[in-house]
C-alpha cells in the first residue's frame, strides 16, 4: 500500500485522500492466529501544514473470533484510527516530539502495511464477547445460559469467608 507524496512535496496539493483494502488471509503473532472476514480498509488523508507532512486515517477490519464467555465463533468488527506525523528518512536528525508517531517515507512515497498491521494488533480487544448481554456457559454443567436454563447449584461464597464455611461441613 504505497501512496505518492510528490504533489504534497511539491506542494501542488494540500491534502491527498486514499482508500486502500488490504487482503490479508490471516495475521500471525506470538500467541494466536487472527483469521480475518474480510479485507482490511484504510480511509485516510495525509495532509501538509507548516510543521510538515500528517497522516491521519481509519482502519477497519473484520476477524473472527471466539467468545470469551460461551465460546462460541462470532465475526468481530472494529475500527481504529491510525494517525502521526510523516518524515523523511534522511531528514532522521531533526528533532522529532517524543509524544508524536512517526511514519517514515523514502522517494516520495510511504509505505503503510506495517503500520496498519501493527494498528490492527493494537485495537484487539483483550476479551471479545458475541454479545453485550452475553450469559456465558454454567460453571457446573457446562450448558450455554444464552440457550437454556440450568438447574445446578452455584454458590457464590465470598473468598474471605470461604474458610468459614469449612467450619460448618
Amino acid at each position: 500500500m504505497k501512496i505518492d507524496l510528490s504533489k504534497l512535496i511539491d506542494r501542488a496539493v494540500y491534502k491527498i485522500d486514499f482508500v486502500h483494502s488490504l487482503d490479508l488471509d490471516k495475521v500471525l503473532t506470538k500467541t494466536r492466529e487472527i483469521i480475518m472476514s474480510s479485507p482490511v480498509e484504510t480511509k485516510g488523508s495525509i495532509y501538509m501544514t507548516d510543521e510538515g507532512l500528517y497522516l491521519d486515517a481509519t482502519v477497519s477490519y473484520e476477524y473472527y473470533e471466539n467468545c470469551a464467555r460461551c465460546l462460541k465463533e462470532f465475526v468481530n468488527k472494529i475500527e481504529t484510527a491510525l494517525s502521526g506525523r510523516l518524515v523523511e528518512n534522511s531528514k532522521l536528525s531533526r528533532k522529532i516530539d517524543d509524544e508524536e508517531l512517526v511514519f517514515y517515507y523514502d522517494n516520495d512515497e510511504v509505505e503503510l502495511v506495517e503500520q496498519v498491521l501493527t494498528s490492527i494488533l493494537l485495537s484487539l480487544p483483550m476479551k471479545s464477547l458475541c454479545d453485550d448481554n452475553c450469559k456465558g456457559l454454567c460453571l457446573v454443567c457446562g450448558k450455554d445460559l444464552n440457550k437454556e436454563e440450568c438447574n445446578c447449584n452455584i454458590q457464590e461464597i465470598d473468598p474471605r469467608l470461604a474458610k468459614l464455611k469449612d467450619l460448618f461441613d
